[in-house]
């Protein structure tokens, strides 16, 4: 997923409310505030994905982004978010009689059927039974003894993983509220970095 802010289409506006500026000062300051502002919007979306109940680290979701930064003669900056999905043994796994329950987004939620294993690599993860997946050896967390060699069983099972940080950040409603946030932010932005710029 990618956020993509130009300032092209507005500018004209904006540098007429600004007044007398030195030369060469707007060719400095519009890709410094493109680039500050969308340093900070990163930020406002991690805070966004965490007040919306999805249940990542504030770093995590910054070290998703990636950002491409503008220059004078490009003055466009791109946010991207990679889609890496997670283990669920990363979203407080708790495993029952009915399943396993995970945290992802907002309340607990159950996945019937599903238990925690280890490979033989010694790698943990939530699992479940499944004919059309081909057989893997696991051992079930809850049916072995810690510290025993027993408990190995080979089965057609499947590992289940969470959403990725830039899965999470197709949500609509986090998309806009990231848009609007660049859209209000740049010009105050761009007005420090012609006073700092004119000094």
């Amino acid at each position: 997923m990618a956020i993509s802010f130009s300032v092209r289409g507005g500018m004209d506006a904006i540098v007429a409310d600004l007044g007398k500026v030195k030369s060469g000062v707007l060719e400095k300051a519009i890709p410094r505030a493109l680039n500050r502002v969308g340093e900070m919007a990163i930020t406002t979306g991690a805070r966004e994905l965490r007040a919306d109940g999805y249940n990542f680290k504030i770093s995590e979701i910054k070290d998703a982004f990636r950002q491409s930064k503008a220059s004078s003669s490009n003055l466009v900056t791109t946010l991207k978010v990679r889609r890496k999905t997670k283990s669920l043994m990363e979203f407080n796994p708790r495993e029952s009689k009915a399943g396993v329950t995970v945290q992802i987004h907002g309340q607990r939620k159950l996945i019937k059927g599903a238990f925690i294993g280890q490979r033989l690599n010694g790698a943990s993860g939530v699992f479940i039974e499944d004919k059309t997946a081909g057989k893997i050896i696991v051992r079930r967390q809850k049916q072995y003894k810690r510290g025993s060699r027993g408990g190995w069983q080979s089965l057609p099972a499947k590992k289940l993983y969470g959403p990725s940080v830039g899965g999470a950040y197709a949500n609509e409603r986090i998309q806009s509220t990231m848009q609007r946030f660049i859209t209000e932010k740049f010009e105050e932005r761009l007005r420090h970095e012609v006073k700092n710029l004119s000094r």
